[in-house]
Order: C-alpha cells, then sequence, then structure tokens
C-alpha cells in the first residue's frame, strides 16, 4: 500500500477530521493505489477523480470515477472496497460474446445505481450521505475540483464543514511506506544506469543533442518514463535549462576540451520519482574547477551531517551554504536558494530545502519549515554556476533514519574526468 495509513490518520485526528477526499491525480494514486490517465491526457476536460479515506475503520473508502476510468478500477482493481462513479453509464453488450472478468466488472460497477450520479458533486455528496459523514468535517484536495462540483458539494451538505487539504496530504505524504521505498529505490536504480551510460559517452565533439537523446533512449529501455533533463556544457553549464517531457531545445553545442558538463535528470516508474545530478570536465580538470567541486562537496558533507530526525531545513539549507562559502565560494550564501527537497510520488514533495516562506494552510504551521522525520526520502542537491566557468553539482537520494541517513540505493558522486 502507498498510503501511509496511520500517519493519515493521526493528521486526521490532530486536525479533528472526518474524512479526507483526493482529487489532485498524485493523491488519488497515493490514496487509493489508483492510476487515472484522464488528468494527464484530456487535462481541460472533465477529468475530475476521487478517492474517499473515512477516519471511522467501520466505514468502508471509496473510488469516486467517472465512466473513463472505470476500465482500470475493473481490470487493476484499488485495495478500496467501494466503487462510486458519475457521469454517462451506457453501455452496449454483444448479445453473442463472452465477457472477460474486466469486463463483467466494468457492467458490475456500472449496474450499480446506488453508487451513481449524474455529476461528480453528486455522487460526491451521496457517498457521504450513505457513510452518514454529511455532517461531519471534510478534508477536500482542492486541487482539481471544479467549480461547478464545489458549488455542488457545498450546497449539497450544508450541515458539512469543507476545509480545503490539498496542503495535509503533502504532509502526510512526507513520510514513506515500505512500498513507496521500494518504487523509489527502484526508480532511482533505473535512472542512475541512465545518467551513467551518459556519462560514457562523454567526449570531445559529442553534442548536448546527443547526449539528450542518448538519455532518452537509456530510460526508456530500462522501462522507466523520462520526466526531465537540464544539462548542458561548456561555460553556459552555469546556467540552468530545466526541460520536461519529451521537448530539449536542440543546442547543437559540441563539447570541446576544457569544457564541464552539468546534468540533472530524473524519470518516472511505478507512479515514483528519481532525481540525479553531478558534472563531469573534459581533459584535465583546472585549480579553479577542482576548488568549486572541493567547496560544494563541503556543503553536501555537511547537509548530510544535519540530515536527522528534527533538523529544520532552513538551518540545514543555511548551514550548508555556509559550508559551501567557507570552503573556498566566496558569495555562494548569496547566489544559493535551495539545497534539497523530499521525493516520492511526486519529484518534489515536502519538506524544501530553502529559506524560511509563509503558508496560510490550516494543516501547516504557519510556514513550509517541515522538520524532518525517520522514513523521509530527501534529495540533497548542492548546485553552483559561474558565468565563464561552468555549472557544478553533486545530489544524493537519502533515506532518513533514526540517527541521521543513508543513501537510499548504491551511487556514489564525483568529478568525473573524461
Amino acid at each position: 500500500m502507498l498510503l501511509n495509513k496511520e500517519r493519515a490518520l493521526q493528521k486526521m485526528k490532530e486536525f479533528n477530521l472526518d474524512a479526507i477526499i483526493a482529487s489532485h491525480p498524485e493523491n488519488v494514486s497515493y490514496l487509493a493505489d489508483h492510476q487515472s490517465h484522464l488528468p494527464y491526457m484530456y487535462r481541460f476536460l472533465n477529468v475530475e477523480s476521487f478517492a474517499l479515506f473515512p477516519r471511522r475503520a467501520d466505514i468502508a473508502p471509496a473510488l469516486i470515477i467517472s465512466k473513463g476510468d472505470i476500465a482500470w478500477a475493473a481490470r487493476y482493481p484499488s485495495w478500496m472496497p467501494e466503487v462510486y462513479t458519475f457521469g454517462n453509464d451506457f453501455y452496449i453488450v454483444n448479445p453473442e460474446g463472452t465477457l472477460s472478468k474486466g469486463e463483467g466488472r466494468y457492467k458490475e460497477i456500472l449496474d450499480d445505481r446506488g453508487r451513481h450520479a449524474p455529476t461528480a458533486g453528486e455522487v460526491i455528496v451521496k457517498a457521504l450521505k450513505q457513510k452518514g459523514l454529511d455532517r461531519g468535517r471534510i478534508g477536500l484536495d482542492e486541487k482539481n475540483v471544479y467549480p461547478s462540483t464545489r458549488e455542488e458539494i457545498q450546497s449539497g451538505l450544508p450541515h458539512a464543514t469543507i476545509l480545503d487539504a490539498f496542503e495535509l496530504f503533502r504532509l502526510v505524504r512526507m513520510v514513506k511506506t515500505p512500498e513507496e521505498l521500494e518504487r523509489i529505490k527502484t526508480v532511482g536504480l533505473l535512472n542512475e544506469r541512465s545518467v551513467q551510460s551518459v556519462l560514457n559517452r562523454l567526449a570531445e565533439g559529442v553534442s548536448e543533442d546527443e547526449l539528450t537523446q542518448h538519455f532518452l533512449e537509456c530510460t526508456a529501455k530500462e522501462g522507466a518514463v523520462f520526466e526531465f533533463w537540464n544539462t548542458a556544457s561548456g561555460t553556459q553549464s552555469s546556467m540552468t535549462i530545466m526541460s520536461f517531457g519529451h521537448f530539449h531545445p536542440p543546442s547543437g553545442y559540441r563539447l570541446k576540451k576544457g569544457d564541464m558538463f552539468r546534468y540533472d535528470g530524473g524519470s518516472i516508474y511505478h507512479k515514483y520519482h528519481s532525481d540525479a545530478g553531478g558534472c563531469a570536465v573534459l581533459g584535465t580538470p583546472t585549480q579553479r574547477q577542482k576548488a568549486a567541486y572541493r567547496a560544494i562537496e563541503a556543503g553536501m558533507e555537511r547537509a548530510m551531517e544535519l540530515l536527522r530526525p528534527g533538523a529544520i531545513p532552513s538551518k540545514l539549507f543555511e548551514e550548508a551554504a555556509l559550508a559551501v562559502e567557507k570552503a573556498g565560494l566566496k558569495g555562494y550564501t548569496k547566489l544559493a536558494h535551495f539545497c534539497g527537497h523530499g521525493i516520492g510520488i511526486e519529484a518534489r514533495d515536502y519538506p524544501i530545502f530553502t529559506k524560511p516562506m509563509k503558508a496560510t494552510s490550516p494543516f501547516l504551521p504557519g510556514n513550509y519549515d517541515l522538520p524532518v522525520e525517520e522514513r523521509m526520502v530527501i534529495s540533497i542537491e548542492v548546485p553552483y554556476g559561474e558565468l565563464g566557468l561552468g555549472g557544478f553539482q553533486v545530489e544524493y537520494t537519502l533515506l532518513v533514519k533514526k540517527d541521521g541517513c543513508e543513501k537510499l540505493y548504491p551511487h556514489h558522486r564525483e568529478l568525473v574526468v573524461r
């Protein structure tokens, strides 16, 4: 199970919530282990899907989906025992055909009139009423709820208290379950092999475009899905050009002797994300290149020393940046803006290791400076760009343990020399 049920129930008790409802695609996947393709394929159409999780153990959780998602629920059932549907309920059966198990379940779901309504808002109201939650405090993830759906929920449940709860889901997701750790470890190793294959191809005359294409091909061969690739070489590696999907601006630049090469790339496997960053130099590194890399290594060492339960992200960021500056990169504390983030079902989970930022959600302590906890997975990255010299980076994916941290899977970083 992806859901950290114990943590979710603890937070629901803390904030006196009777139920939570996910709508953001990643939160629906996290809560129900259901993969909806609709929000990714048809972003601006009617693509809502929901998952309902009550606090009381005697009330059944439920997946709440449109017809377009029923095939997923029929062929790959969620752990949630109930499925509510909304929208078009019409289907055709070949009178001479034999239904497969999945088709039979598909028909069964659509035939359940007690768990169907014309619209998403109506069926959510129906589900909450049937479960006796129509007067409860409901945490509704507001990120993928259409205005009309929200209006139907509010008007249909006049005695319920509805709170925007997107931030609560992110708060729950910070501490990973064993299933999540296994998925992050798997995708991390797949991504690492793709990155290392790119590094093995670094040579004078090779173009940035060829290296980007190679990363794409390696990712596909590993069975993962490409997510992003930020790379450049020469002095222009001092700048960040993050690309997502399969788009990368054509460069045409070919590597030359003495060039820096900085990379930051990630892929997805079974909904979970990876992130790997590092750098290389073609030919013998200059003293300045070696000194810059040693300095960001010092920042990484300090960050890993401090990364443990109870650590405050903004303080860790401050200490890591100061360590880089003390190691020789003057002005780094003015240049740096962050040094890491949580990673999991989203590439940038909480917590974020940056300067303190105010937050208004009732589920957050007035800011995003959320203390580190055991079983968080953190991507610590220490980047540096110097115009006219190039870009440098060191990044590790770390599991927070009871008394410190460790690499979640085998990977190493160094100033690679080619």
